[in-house]
């Protein structure tokens, strides 16, 4: 990488990918698929292989990606500024932004396992929950390199991840919570900081709690989601 994989103050224009907000580069733009789940994304052609190979593998290790809350190319500014976001050049993914919210509570809040980041990582991605500010963005991935770094991460993915079979790490185990005196949905989702809320939690165990999320009692162990 011709770049710092922290370095946020040299832009994308500034590394060789020409103007984005407010331009509009959708011609630039290529649609990728992840197999699996089906998830569609739009992102710049230069990185869109390299992007397909890293939602495959995720999804082939064991992370499922949700069509209706993936995102890439966006024409737009950073908000609230007049800046160009990564999104404008195609550079930038937010995967599943229902269970990776960005926050400024300076913690992060996601279901991303720790193997996932590190597989972005290697090749050129950012990721947004390591923001050193009270800013956190999970769900947001972005491409730190130029064009020719695009080219020698797909190359090394090709290498790693396509010509190699690579080990399938073991499954979490089924996380569960056994539920306190006190207790409530709300605060059992925000302390263990599931996604989706308390909402995702009376789903996942809707045949325990029965048709009133309100009616938790001590004693039952609920499955995290």
């Amino acid at each position: 990488m011709r770049f710092s994989m922290s370095d946020y103050s040299i832009s994308a224009k500034e590394k060789g990918w020409g103007p984005g907000w407010s331009a509009n580069r959708s011609a630039d733009m290529a649609r990728v698929r992840a197999d699996r789940s089906g998830t569609g994304i739009n992102v710049h052609k230069r990185v869109a292989p390299l992007v397909d190979i890293l939602l495959d593998e995720s999804e082939r290790r064991g992370y499922r990606f949700h069509p209706k809350s993936c995102g890439g190319y966006v024409n737009r500014a950073i908000k609230n500024t007049d800046k160009p976001s990564n999104h404008s050049w195609g550079l930038a993914v937010d995967l599943n932004w229902d269970r990776n919210p960005e926050t400024f509570d300076g913690e992060v809040h996601t279901d991303l396992p720790g193997w996932l980041v590190a597989l972005w990582n290697r090749y050129g991605f950012a990721w947004g929950g390591h923001y050193r500010n009270r800013h956190k963005d999970p769900m947001h991935f972005e491409f730190m390199g130029a064009p020719a770094d695009a080219d020698e991460m797909l190359a090394k993915a090709r290498r790693e991840l396509i010509a190699k079979a690579t080990p399938v790490p073991a499954p979490n185990p089924t996380r569960k919570y056994t539920v306190a005196a006190g207790d409530n949905l709300s605060a059992i989702a925000n302390r263990l900081h599931i996604g989706g809320g308390w909402q995702a939690l009376f789903q996942r165990n809707r045949q325990v709690i029965g048709p009133d999320p309100n009616k938790i009692k001590p004693g039952m162990v609920l499955t995290l989601p």
